[in-house]
Formats: structure tokens, C-alpha cells, sequence
């Protein structure tokens, strides 16, 4: 993307201290990682340099500099080096920052990513974020809530499927790994993400625009039942901001009244492809059903193994029918019939996802084990009512337009046999026809 001018630049890092404050989490607590209540300004270093220098930022231990500048850097304007370096010291490690504080755990992946990533290397920076998952945070027991590997692949393969014209919408943007991997994999295409947390957000936007990515990817703050209504409008209306691509990854209870929001406004393109993660593990039985007996998507439910845990999970792919209704003159709809209502067993095992992804919020938290053997009563619970896993992701290695089932097709024209590997990292073939 373009250089930022002085007066956006701020957006693009400096401000982490206040909005990570503004969060309100902890102000003390924050402040004793980032020990300094004033605000980062930008200041020009000299009239006859167009450098930047990270001004009333001195006291600051190393994160909000270090992210500023290398931020800034990756977005091709250009920083005074002790900026990246502060004199006597070097930039903060995500090692330094305690164990404890607000945020802690985004904090110091975030740290991490600057680091070991390379600016404007979007698959340095994705790469960065999974090696944070898997060799920091795993071996003390730790989490972190991104559709890495296996899942990656399933979300690009399905998304690589969806109508050329539309805009791909995610709610759940969390640090913006899955933003990012869809950037990737469809240059160009404008993505739109919500997250609810603003930390988070500060974090997200700041992971986009070190991957140099801040030209196609917005990240919107706000609570999805808010900002859903009020999105089109901030690009054109209803009639110009058409959906072709739905990542979900927010609470799984509210899959469906979201799906159902989208549905309504009438920005659903015929073809939409909608990507749901975590439907086994914790769990979005109800959900299921809506899509298994609504008769307006064709589904797939794909198993495989949690990113960086030992545990099954699902995704749901599924591809929105030419049939499905249509918006009206002048944007709206209506919801699609959602058929029989779910059984009462399938309403206590989502009183019970929830459940288990409350505790999972609280210390001591959830044990891996405890997922498994989760996973495994959601896993049993569903398939009593006809609600199974209908493709392995494993099949996805050779054939990954099988995600898109009858709506998938292979390239026209594929020469000698393509393999794929369940790296994310790995291009996969770009032509998968959306029948409808």
C-alpha cells in the first residue's frame, strides 16, 4: 500500500498504549508494561528529512516504539533508526512482557511477530503467528484461538470458490491471522472484518499493516448484533456492498442470527460462500441443523484436528443455492426458512458449547484433554440427529475443490497431477467453479 501521511500514520500503531487503556482493562496493570500515561505523538524529526521520529515515547518499554516503527516501516515510511533501537536498549522481546497483564498473551504475540516476521511478508507474519501458537504457547498449556494448518486450508480452498464479483465479511478478527490468510489467497479482494474487542482491534490492524496488507483488509470495532446493520452503508449502501465470502469465528450461539442479519439486509450474493470454524469443538449444534434443513445452502461439515491441540474439530463450508431468496429493489430480504426447529437435545448441547467456552475465558481455564473428550460428547450428541462430519480434510490434499462439493470443479486445464500439503503456506489452484 501507499505511505500513510502524517496525520493517518497514528492509526497505524502509535496509539497501542491509549487503546489497549481505553479497553478498559486494568489501567494499572497496563500501564506497568507500557509505564507511561502519556500519548505517543509523531513529530517530524527535521523539515528537510521526510523521517519520523517516536516522540514523548521514551519512558515506554520498548512496545509501543518498536511496534510504531517497524509498523511504519512495513508500510513504506520511512523511521529515524534509533526509533527501531532505542539508545541503551533493545526493542521489547514478547519474553518481557509478564505474565498476568491484560492482554498479556496478544501482547506477546504480538512482540513475537515483530521480531521474527519480515514487514510486508504477509506469509512471514502468518508463519510468525502459528510458531507463536505452537512452540511458545503450547508447551506451557496454552492456546491461541486461530485457524492455523488444516483449518487455513479449508477456509482458503473454500474461499478461493466463492463468486469473483463481492466482498469477503469476517466476524471474529481476533489478531487478524485469518484476515490476512484470505488476503493472501485472493489478491485484491476487499476484506472486511468485525472484532468486538478493542485491543484486540489496535492489535489486528497493527498485524495488517506489518504484512502490508492495509489496503484491502478494514478492521471494524464493534459487536457483530451492531455493526451488521450499519456496515453497508459504510460503503455505498446496501446495493453496492454485496457478499460473496462469510468467514464466522465469533461465539458460535450467535452463527445463526448473524447469518440470519446478512440474510435480511439482502447482501448475500447467490454462490456466497460461508465458512463457520469451531461448529464440533466447543460447538454449534442448532446452527447445524438451520443449515442441514433450511434448504438453502449445500453444506459440508469437515473434520479435522484443532490448530496447535490435540482435538477434533469441524468447519462448515457452505455454498449459498441460486434459489435462495433475493434482496428487493433498493436492498433488504428476508431470512431464509430455517425448517424444523432443532430437537431439545441439540438445544441442551448448545447451552452446553457455551458453557464450555465461558470456562474456557476463566482460570484455570480448559485442560486440551477436556476439549478432547468434549469434542468427542458434542461429536456423539449430533450424530444422533443426522448431524455428521461429511468430508475429512485430509481429502482436501489432492482435490481441495471438494470443499465446495457439487458447487466445486477442478481447474479445466491442470496439466500433471497437482499436490497439495495441509501447509497453509502452500498456493493451491485458483480456479475452483462455483456452479450456480
Amino acid at each position: 500500500g501507499r505511505a500513510p501521511s502524517p496525520q493517518t500514520a497514528p492509526r497505524l500503531g502509535l496509539g497501542i498504549a491509549v487503546a489497549l487503556r481505553a479497553a478498559g482493562a486494568a489501567a494499572a496493570s497496563v500501564r506497568g508494561v507500557l509505564n507511561e500515561p502519556k500519548p505517543c505523538e509523531l513529530q517530524e524529526a527535521a523539515p528537510s528529512a521526510p523521517a519520523y521520529s517516536l516522540g514523548g515515547c521514551g519512558s515506554v518499554r520498548g512496545i509501543a516504539d518498536t511496534l510504531a516503527a517497524r509498523t511504519l516501516a512495513a508500510a513504506g515510511y520511512p523511521v529515524q533508526p534509533q526509533d527501531v533501537r532505542r539508545k541503551g536498549k533493545g526493542p521489547a522481546k514478547s519474553s518481557s512482557i509478564p505474565a498476568g497483564t491484560p492482554y498479556s498473551k496478544e501482547l506477546r504475540l504480538l512482540a513475537h511477530v515483530l521480531e521474527t516476521a519480515t514487514p510486508g511478508d504477509p506469509l512471514s507474519v502468518c508463519e510468525a503467528i502459528e510458531s507463536f501458537g505452537k512452540n511458545v504457547l503450547n508447551p506451557g498449556g496454552q492456546w491461541l484461538k486461530v485457524a492455523g494448518d488444516a483449518k487455513a486450508v479449508v477456509l482458503t480452498s473454500a474461499m478461493r470458490g466463492k463468486p469473483k464479483q463481492g466482498s469477503i465479511l469476517e466476524i471474529g478478527c481476533y489478531c487478524g491471522y485469518s484476515a490476512i490468510r484470505m488476503a493472501m489467497a485472493l489478491p485484491g479482494v476487499r476484506i472486511v472484518t468485525l472484532e468486538v474487542d478493542p485491543a484486540h482491534v489496535v492489535i489486528a490492524r497493527n498485524m495488517v499493516a506489518f504484512a502490508g496488507l492495509a489496503h484491502v483488509i478494514d478492521v471494524w470495532t464493534g459487536h457483530s448484533k451492531d455493526l451488521l446493520t450499519r456496515i453497508p452503508d459504510r460503503y455505498g449502501g446496501v446495493d453496492k456492498f454485496r457478499v460473496s465470502g462469510v468467514f464466522m469465528d465469533q461465539r458460535g450461539s450467535r452463527y445463526d442470527e448473524d447469518l440470519g442479519t446478512m440474510e435480511r439486509l439482502g447482501i448475500l450474493l447467490p454462490g456466497c460462500v460461508v465458512v463457520c470454524d469451531n461448529v464440533l469443538k466447543p460447538g454449534s449444534p442448532t446452527f447445524l441443523w438451520r443449515l442441514q434443513h433450511g434448504g438453502t445452502y449445500d453444506n459440508h461439515f469437515v473434520k479435522l484436528t484443532e490448530f496447535a491441540m490435540p482435538a477434533e474439530d469441524w468447519m462448515s463450508v457452505s455454498v449459498r443455492r441460486a434459489d435462495a431468496p433475493l434482496a428487493v429493489a433498493g436492498g433488504g430480504g428476508e431470512v431464509d426458512a430455517k425448517g424444523a426447529e432443532p430437537p431439545e437435545e441439540l438445544a441442551q448441547l448448545q447451552w452446553e458449547a457455551d458453557r464450555m467456552r465461558a470456562q474456557a475465558t476463566r482460570v484455570p481455564g480448559v485442560t486440551f484433554q477436556e476439549w478432547a473428550a468434549f469434542a468427542e460428547h458434542m461429536r456423539e450428541g449430533m450424530a444422533r440427529h443426522g448431524i455428521v462430519a461429511t468430508l475429512d480434510a485430509e481429502q482436501l490434499i489432492e482435490e481441495p475443490w471438494l470443499v465446495l462439493g457439487v458447487h466445486g470443479s477442478p481447474p479445466a486445464d491442470r496439466g500433471e497431477k497437482e499436490v497439495v500439503t495441509l501447509d497453509a503456506g502452500t498456493p493451491l489452484p485458483s480456479c475452483y467453479a462455483v456452479g450456480c
